[in-house]
């Protein structure tokens, strides 16, 4: 451990040294047991700061000598893992299926077992629970049950045993998705930990747009990473300048955004919330009132400059060099994000069972219809492209040929990630290899009317 680091943690403790220790926080309660994260109300006060630094300390006063240790080790990038055994798994995964058994409220998870029991009881998605829970059964047994209704009130019964994939997002989810509200970083903290980037943005959406957005960021830095489920994240919530008319001015979204960490595989290692400007001292508030008391003694609230908020950032094991901002607070990663998510799209239309509809067409998609903003859509601008390039050889071809190069184009298309699409409403539904094969065909007798290419 540095120096640097070994002093941010001695000043730590000697702030909450002169509270009691008296309770212990741990223990599970009937009332801990609710599968709905989202139906605990947000308190009046919620939104008064003085009363969230009370809430913290109280928390911390309660914790255990051993806790108290773990809690500031994790706040100052300094991770304790479990040593994973091929018999540790085996036990845990055998007695978390027992813990689930006698958990009362698992309403969305039958649901989820009827439909797909093989899903739901696989081995790497329990085992994602099983660490992000350090191996406690009892604990990834109720994480589990929460992500099964969590899932179920956001995204409905038909995706409760799918993995959520962009393909699956409206178009109001995608903008949120894309606007970098939220995102993971290719960055990680002095304990390997990823950091969870989060920060507002002009827009005000709706909670539960924000709550699907943030549930399939976190379960696509999650689910298949296992080295990542071990050690957790580091959230930083990046708050410069002024507050108001920002996507945090929603206070219902406020007080449910951190209930997601309990229903994913991602363990909360250490949250900081780091603001430049009052405006955001009340949104703060709501939010470390939102986390569950395993997270709300992980918080740590930074105020100052932007610098200042850095340099706060270094003291706890993170790096300003990895926080993607200027010298004004201001993000300016966000069109490298928006190509990794263009990447990662492209990933899961190969990689992931075909989806019967699909909220928002993929810029490789290729639209059927007629108007300007289908002809002026990315795919079908390609499309021309690649039918000029190859029109003197579909001329010169005959007639069985000619449906031969029309299929090789819509499986060239198909191979980098894109579809044939005919809208349905607010949807757009995948066209079958023979209206594919019609469409590709359509183009090449347009230009033909037109005169061909020189």
């Amino acid at each position: 451990m540095s120096e640097e680091l070994v002093s941010a943690v001695s000043a730590d403790k000697n702030f909450m040294n002169h509270f009691d220790e008296n309770e212990d926080n741990d223990k599970v309660t009937d009332g801990d047991k609710v599968a709905n994260v989202f139906s605990k109300q947000m308190p009046p006060n919620a939104s008064d700061p003085k009363i969230a630094d009370s809430l913290i300390a109280s928390q911390m006063a309660k914790l255990s000598v051993a806790d108290r240790e773990k809690a500031y080790m994790d706040v100052h990038g300094i991770p304790d893992l479990v040593e994973e055994t091929l018999e540790l798994i085996q036990k845990s995964l055998l007695e978390l299926q027992h813990e689930i058994d006698m958990l009362p409220d698992k309403k969305a998870y039958n649901i989820a077992e009827r439909l797909n029991p093989k899903y739901v009881r696989g081995r790497d998605f329990c085992l994602a629970f099983l660490r992000c829970e350090k191996f406690d059964c009892q604990e990834a047994a109720l994480r589990i049950i929460r992500h099964f209704q969590m899932k179920l009130d956001l995204f409905g019964q038909d995706k409760l045993v799918m993995d959520i994939i962009q393909d699956d997002l409206d178009m109001d989810d995608m903008d949120a998705v894309y606007s970098g509200a939220g995102r993971f970083l290719n960055a990680y903290d002095s304990g390997g930990r990823i950091i969870n980037f989060v920060t507002g943005v002009p827009k005000v959406y709706e909670t539960d747009t924000i709550l699907r957005r943030a549930f399939y960021n976190t379960m696509l830095a999650f689910r298949d990473n296992a080295e990542v489920q071990r050690r957790g994240a580091v959230t930083v919530g990046w708050n410069a300048g002024d507050g108001k008319g920002t996507s945090w001015d929603n206070a219902d979204l406020n007080w449910k955004l951190p209930k997601l960490h309990q229903a994913t595989p991602m363990r909360a290692s250490a949250v900081h919330l780091c603001y430049t400007d009052d405006t955001w001292k009340e949104k703060l508030a709501v939010i470390t009132m939102g986390f569950n008391k395993q997270v709300q003694v992980r918080v740590r609230v930074h105020y100052g400059t932007v610098q200042e908020c850095l340099q706060h950032l270094r003291r706890h094991g993170i790096d300003p060099a990895c926080i993607p901002v200027n010298e004004q607070g201001k993000s300016i990663d966000h069109l490298e994000y928006c190509r990794r998510l263009e990447q990662e799209r492209r990933h899961e239309r190969l990689n992931y069972p075909l989806r019967h509809n699909i909220g928002v067409p993929f810029p490789q998609d290729v639209l059927l219809g007629k108007g300007t903003p289908f002809q002026n859509h990315p795919g079908n601008t390609n499309l021309r492209k690649v039918v000029v390039d190859r029109y003197k050889e579909y001329e010169k071809a005959q007639k069985g040929l000619k449906k031969v190069i029309a299929k090789e184009i819509v499986d060239a298309i198909r191979g980098n990630g894109g579809l044939f699409l005919k809208q349905d409403g607010k949807k757009w539904v995948p066209a079958n290899d023979e209206v594919a094969v019609l469409k590709v065909s359509a183009a090449f007798r347009t230009l033909r009317g037109k005169g061909g290419v020189a």
